[in-house]
């Protein structure tokens, strides 16, 4: 399979509490549920309080071609889960945050890897200058609207966002205004 992301990068490798242990190749985590690594997801709202969502392009080597949170990483050897969520809202949709708020952290599993992922908010009405070897469409959404289209069948969101969804969906609503299905 094609793709244009880099599988000689190099992510740490963390315990089950999220603890460095050792280093592997973007190659040997994405296909090797036994080396946990790092991830982060950013949710970018509007003043309309919708989000941004990202199809990712199907060049990538995880979920081408899904939809997922308005940027999404993995995160390099060495760096933390919020530098690597501003890093990726520049790479990916070319805008820079002001400031991020931390929403939480889970450990999500996969069929063929395993990470820890550290969920983020921020806000911004662009305009964005997506990457297109990252992104194939952007749109602004509540999550009901997504949802909505993910059971039409209308657009396929990635197990991982669902996991994100219905973990938002069982917090206090009122942060998240008329998001929430």
């Amino acid at each position: 399979m094609f793709t244009t992301d880099n599988l000689q990068e190099i992510f740490d490798v963390v315990d089950l509490n999220d603890h460095v242990i050792g280093r592997a190749t973007r190659k040997e985590c994405n296909s090797n549920p036994n080396l946990i690594h790092r991830a982060v997801f950013i949710l970018i709202y509007n003043d309309k309080n919708q989000i941004l969502w990202q199809k990712r392009s199907l060049t990538k080597d995880t979920v081408p071609g899904q939809w997922v949170t308005s940027a999404s990483g993995h995160v390099a050897a060495g760096d933390d889960y919020e530098q690597t969520a501003v890093r990726e809202v520049k790479e990916e949709l070319g805008i820079e945050v002001s400031s991020l708020e931390f929403m939480g952290k889970f450990l999500y599993r996969y069929r063929t890897e395993n990470e820890y992922s550290a969920v983020f908010k921020a806000r911004s009405n662009g305009p964005f200058h997506y990457n297109r070897e990252e992104i194939s469409a952007i749109r602004f959404m509540t999550i009901a609207e997504v949802l909505k289209k993910d059971r039409e069948k209308t657009l396929k969101l990635s197990k991982a966002t669902h996991y994100i969804i219905d973990s938002l969906s069982l917090s206090d609503k009122r942060n998240y205004g008329n998001n929430i299905a």
